[in-house]
């Protein structure tokens, strides 16, 4: 694994001074640029104090607001936040893949700790959890739960949590989007019996699931042996 600063500093860094809070997860420079922090999500105050540099992710929204990456000194002001459990990380998929797994560590140490917002037992759901599924329908969600089976069906992989007609929540991963996935050393087939952390927006159909497009989706908190990895 890269060091923080090495792992998270894309091009197109920008040094900014002057930057106050205007809101969660929101900053403004003095110049009247507004910027957001792309890769979390929730209601947590940005220390605009420490941040130093920038880079931008994206065209500015609809609020004027650019999607940003923040730097400190020691590497990704996200990652401060997210080991302090004030927010959650997202799909963002437009860092680098070494950047993305520092941060969802830092989020994974506050989820072990109890921390800020992962104090309340409902912040990670449970996958089994068939009424908190249910009223999640359209929410982003983090869930956890040990696999019962994976099946493939017309080129969908389905990763399931519970018996069909159970509530518990489904993954489904389509067959174009899986060769990033085994790129990044996830084998959805083999997930039989790993306890898995998933991130995504919950839809209700038949019941609960998430289309999983990147593997960002997917964390392997624990193989079958009970060992993280």
């Amino acid at each position: 694994m890269a060091r923080p600063a090495a792992a998270c500093a894309p091009e197109g860094l920008q040094p900014v001074a002057g930057l106050a809070a205007q809101g969660p997860l929101l900053v403004g420079a003095a110049d009247g640029r507004r910027f957001r922090l792309a890769v979390l999500v929730g209601e947590a105050p940005v220390p605009a104090g420490r941040i130093i540099r920038i880079a931008p992710l994206g065209p500015a929204d609809r609020h004027d607001r650019v999607p940003v990456l923040a730097l400190g000194p020691d590497g990704p002001v996200e990652a401060e936040i997210l080991r302090q459990g004030l927010a959650r990380l997202s799909l963002a998929h437009r860092i680098a893949r070494d950047c993305w797994v520092l941060l969802e560590r830092a989020e994974g140490e506050a989820i072990a700790a109890q921390r800020g917002i992962w104090a309340t037992p409902r912040s990670l759901l449970d996958t089994n959890d068939d009424a908190a599924l249910a009223a999640s329908e359209g929410r982003f969600i983090i869930a956890t739960s040990r696999v019962r089976s994976v099946r493939t069906v017309n080129r969908i992989t389905y990763v399931n949590f519970g018996p069909p007609g159970a509530g518990a929540l489904t993954v489904t991963i389509r067959e174009a989007d899986m060769g990033a996935f085994r790129a990044a050393g996830l084998e959805p087939a083999a997930f039989r019996g790993h306890m898995l952390r998933v991130r995504g927006v919950v839809t209700i159909r038949r019941g609960p699931f998430i289309a999983a497009a990147v593997p960002e989706a997917l964390t392997i908190a624990e193989a079958p042996g009970g060992g993280a990895r």
